[in-house]
């Protein structure tokens, strides 16, 4: 079979639950399909609409790889019923999708290898993988297609409950046979159910000229969360959300940002999180954004104190973001 890997984060990334994507969008400021923006403030998604970027299929949409030797499809995710998958919590439900990989050729090939990760909502938060102990790892194992053949492996999340109804977006990253770089290709429905919510607000960028930015906000295309911190031990554990737009209609790499922690009036550095310690590096969709929470050790006497985050960029372009510690 061929191989459906989730891609796993370390443990400096605490994964977020996630859900599978409508074609609508969670606001109308953002770019329209067409890549150009609306007149207010600079937003991440097209509006609300059946239409979707030129780059993102619905769901069933047979996406063609490479030269057209392999089509791609995958279908919306279905909830799966309670106590099918262990380890899921009870705020949350598990979810299966179908991906399809079909032989265009007129001979027996290896079926690429692929990775899928579905980001939900407007802030594109991250699902976690299903735990499926009858999940076996010939999966890893390159599978053999006839000509005109294709080959379906189903893909298990874990969803929050509180995503029901909401868009997403999927990423499925394909590497066909002696390519050591993957191809992404992009998917957008909506989980099953109604929103419990409305839906979050798209990101709308940093005013001009604003050189620190309260955490919460955006500042340009990254935003970084306020600080919560465990209430365990005397090296605790803080948490923040980073978020990245891609503004463009071109996918773009991942992440791709290093985290500087700097804490109290003086500025010591507590801890420095980087892209290659954990963060999900799946590329991002035009006009989407994608978030990650990531975890890093502080002092228990910097708690309370304030805190200063340096987010760095792969081309060093720095965004300084200010607020409390915890």
């Amino acid at each position: 079979m061929f191989t459906m890997r989730l891609r796993h984060a370390l443990p400096t990334v605490l994964l977020a639950g996630a859900v599978l994507v409508s074609g609508c969008a969670d606001s109308d400021s953002g770019p329209k399909p067409d890549g150009k923006p609306t007149k207010s403030a600079p937003g991440v998604r097209p509006s609300p609409s059946t239409v979707l970027p030129d780059s993102i299929a619905k769901p069933g949409t047979a996406l063609p790889l490479g030269d057209g030797a392999w089509t791609v499809t995958l279908q919306g995710f279905e909830r799966l019923p309670a106590g099918a998958v262990p380890g899921v919590p009870a705020d949350a439900s598990a979810y299966t999708a179908r991906v399809t990989v079909a032989n265009q050729r007129a001979q027996v090939a290896t079926a690429p290898r692929t990775a899928v990760t579905a980001r939900y909502g407007a802030l594109g938060r991250t699902a976690a993988e299903a735990t499926d102990s009858s999940a076996s790892s010939s999966r890893d194992e390159p599978q053999q297609v006839r000509p005109n053949g294709s080959v379906d492996r189903d893909v298990q999340l874990v969803l929050p409950d509180q995503a029901q109804g909401l868009p997403v977006t999927v990423t499925l990253e394909a590497t066909e046979e002696g390519l050591a770089e993957p191809e992404p290709l992009f998917f957008e429905g909506a989980l099953p159910g109604t929103a419990a919510s409305p839906a979050i607000q798209a990101p709308q960028g940093a005013p001009t000229g604003q050189s620190v930015t309260p955490l919460g906000q955006w500042n340009g295309q990254v935003r970084v969360s306020k600080v919560t911190v465990s209430r365990e031990g005397a090296s605790r554990t803080g948490s923040v959300e980073l978020s990245v737009v891609n503004r463009s209609g071109d996918p773009m790499p991942g992440l791709g940002t290093t985290l500087r922690i700097l804490t109290g009036q003086d500025l010591h550095l507590a801890a420095t999180v980087r892209p290659v310690y954990g963060y999900r590096d799946a590329a991002i969709a035009p006009y989407r954004s994608a978030t990650q929470t990531v975890s890093f050790r502080v002092p228990e006497s910097a708690v309370g104190g304030p805190v200063t985050v340096e987010a760095v960029d792969a081309g060093g372009s720095k965004a300084t973001f200010e607020g409390t510690l915890g």
